[in-house]
């Protein structure tokens, strides 16, 4: 059975030119280790961060229904950019997230208000959300966040499912998730 795909959308993590941490050597590894697809896209910009989901939410990129977003991160927001934005200003998800899922690869971005996660899914009707509450070690991260997008392209994305995922995340990874301040958010509950 094919792998769900995965877009991800990463941010400069450093300033200038001189760029070296990237995670494009993890979408490399789960596609030569699973043949999970996946397309790459840089955003420095909200604009840019715009144009790319707002062309990801469309019906031929169905097949590729788990969202990665790489930035850095802060209670509730993304530094898209120089600029801080609150998750529940991405008004360009609104109504479209159905089928969908989106990992935040932001240190503390969840470890906002349980309203604001609850009100993000509710206006953007993603069938989750996961991603850290914590500071995160970058190399432990990454680590982990190779078994989060294996586990997620393995069977459909849908509210039935999120228990498996959950679980599966708990058998192989519980220590590390845990340490990591990894969550996962379903529709108003949250699971450690």
């Amino acid at each position: 059975m094919p792998r769900n795909g995965i877009l991800c959308v990463e941010g400069d993590w450093e300033e200038g030119l001189m760029r070296r941490r990237s995670v494009v050597p993890v979408l490399e590894l789960i596609k030569s280790q699973w043949d999970v697809p996946f397309i790459y896209r840089t955003a420095s910009t909200r604009d840019e961060f715009r144009v790319v989901v707002t062309e990801w939410l469309k019906a031929k990129y169905n097949k590729f229904p788990i969202l990665y977003l790489g930035f850095h991160g802060n209670p509730g927001e993304l530094e898209i950019g120089r600029e801080l934005v609150p998750i529940c200003d991405l008004h360009e998800f609104a109504d479209k997230g159905t089928g969908r899922i989106v990992h935040f690869g932001a240190c503390e971005t969840l470890s906002a208000d349980r309203a604001v996660l609850n009100k993000f899914l509710k206006m953007t009707r993603f069938v989750g959300l996961c991603g850290f509450k914590e500071e995160v070690d970058w190399l432990h991260s990454c680590a982990l966040e190779i078994m989060i997008l294996d586990e997620l392209s393995k069977r459909k994305i849908s509210a039935k499912n999120m228990h498996v995922f959950r679980e599966n995340i708990q058998k192989v990874a519980g220590s590390l998730a845990k340490e990591l301040g990894f969550h996962i958010w379903e529709r108003g509950k949250i699971f450690r």
